[in-house]
């Protein structure tokens, strides 16, 4: 979108929207600033800035328009960095140094967006793909592709083995990894474009953080072009766990769309019910397959309300990861979930279909490379 098909009632919206952002940011970091003028440029060098003598932050539109919000407000953290450093360490860092960095860590803002790059135009962090920041994990990762790769063979059996030998990789990984200071971790949000959470998503969010070694969140995010808010799902975790869970999540949200057109007509009458009940069916089938090629060092007995011989998965200890998901999101809380009918016979005939999905590479457009690793 050209600045200047920007018209007036959009701006004035998204000048709203960065206020609001703001608030939020000092709510959640406990913060206490003195408010700041917010201003749009047309900028196409200066991502954003700020005025110490005005308190006056400046973003550009063309950041706006073009980015992802979860960008903008990297950028405004970055500026927001700036004021910190002025008003609580009464220091005119007008660079990138000590004290700015001390700002960046007071608002969870790490990486590329602590440097100068944040304030000038030019490649930002934020990719189509994840890329691990260690040798190990990109060898691990190159290795989890190749199996999906084999994964997508027409051979019942060897597809199974090769995904299960995909599982085992990940987590010797996940076992092995040494600790993880906080920058090689990896926060990746996936917009569903949707103002309301689907229950088959929520419950594939469940399905992520049990077996692929990430946390999940529920969240949300606004939409510049729209001015309106859509439901997103946060990764957080080491960038080998966070590339292959967002692959899982594109396999899984497309393959239960195709399977639900392919077998909708069985449930006629079932309304929307059928479909909520055969995805949920499709995901109940999805997770026993997992649960069941999982390693017997990885799984336990239990007792109590369980029957007997039934086992849970044991998630790996990550203190790493944990500091860094209340970095990012310091006041987190959990919500109940709710419950639902279901369409019996939905349910039934796609949780047997579920049993029998095979985790496999798509080779297209599921990055820009066509594959885990992307193109970076």
């Amino acid at each position: 979108m050209n600045a200047s098909a920007i018209d007036d009632p959009l701006r004035s919206a998204w000048l709203k929207q960065l206020q609001w952002e703001y608030d939020n940011i000092c709510f959640q970091y406990r913060l206490t600033l003195r408010v700041p003028v917010f201003e749009l440029t047309d900028s196409a060098t200066i991502l954003g800035s700020w005025d110490s003598q005005y308190r006056l932050i400046s973003l550009s539109t063309r950041l706006i328009a073009a980015s992802p919000w979860a960008v903008t407000i990297q950028v405004l953290k970055h500026e927001m960095a700036h004021q910190i450093c002025r008003e609580y360490f009464f220091a005119d860092d007008g660079g990138h140094g000590q004290s700015f960095q001390r700002a960046c860590a007071m608002i969870g803002l790490s990486g590329s967006f602590c440097r100068a790059s944040a304030d000038c135009s030019g490649p930002l962090p934020e990719t189509t793909c994840v890329r691990p920041h260690t040798e190990q994990g990109r060898r691990v990762l190159a290795r989890v592709e190749k199996l999906l790769a084999l994964a997508a063979s027409d051979n019942e059996h060897e597809a199974a083995l090769a995904m299960q030998r995909a599982q085992e990789l990940l987590r010797r990984h996940n076992l092995q990894a040494p600790p993880s200071p906080r920058q090689d971790y990896e926060h990746r949000t996936l917009n569903t474009g949707r103002r309301r959470m689907p229950g088959h998503v929520r419950a594939i969010c469940a399905l992520l953080q049990d077996f692929f070694q990430v946390r999940v969140i529920c969240g949300s995010t606004y939409d510049p072009l729209t001015d309106k808010r859509v439901r997103t799902v946060e990764l957080l975790g080491r960038p080998e766990n966070v590339a292959v869970a967002e692959h899982c999540y594109l396999f899984l949200t497309r393959k239960m769309e195709v399977l639900w057109q392919e077998n909708r007509k069985r449930f006629r009458g079932g309304g929307l019910r059928a479909r909520n009940s055969y995805l949920q069916g499709l995901l109940a089938g999805f997770r026993e397959k997992l649960q069941s090629s999982a390693p017997e060092p990885e799984q336990r007995k239990t007792s109590g309300d369980r029957k007997s011989g039934s086992t849970e998965l044991i998630v790996f200890p990550d203190p790493g990861l944990d500091i860094f998901v209340r970095s990012v999101f310091p006041r987190l809380h959990s919500r109940g979930g709710r419950t639902m009918r279901l369409h019996v016979d939905a349910y039934r005939q796609a949780k047997a279909t579920g049993r029998s999905l095979v985790l496999h590479r798509v080779v297209a457009d599921v990055s820009q490379g066509g594959g885990l690793l992307g193109s970076g």
